[in-house]
């Protein structure tokens, strides 16, 4: 998908961590590219009183952000454009801010 100027292209990967991850801080990462890594649980992405729309830098548009209040993360930019537009992609038919994530299929027994 394109930035929002479109002069540079980003790939965005959605992964599912099955077990939780011991030690956040021994994933390696480039500094350059990325301030942290953390891990934010999908119950806290589709709160909705978690989520808001923003301006940026004076832009005269909205965008979302989301405020999660373990370790006082806000994620916001690129970065919530891309998992608003994930959301977007797997929630129920419903409401434009009302985000439900369906549920998986069931296992046989």
């Amino acid at each position: 998908m394109p930035n929002k100027d479109c002069t540079m292209k980003v790939h965005p990967f959605v992964g599912l961590i099955k077990e939780p991850i011991e030690d956040i801080e021994s994933i390696v990462f480039n500094k350059d590219e990325v301030d942290r890594v953390f891990t934010v649980p999908i119950q806290d992405l589709i709160d909705p009183g978690k989520r808001s729309m923003d301006r940026f830098r004076n832009s005269k548009f909205l965008y979302p952000t989301w405020k999660i209040d373990q370790e006082n993360i806000t994620i916001w930019g690129l970065t919530a454009f891309i998992l608003d537009g994930v959301l977007r992609s797997i929630a129920k038919d419903g409401p434009r801010d009302a985000i439900e994530i369906p549920e998986g299929p069931k296992a046989e027994k």
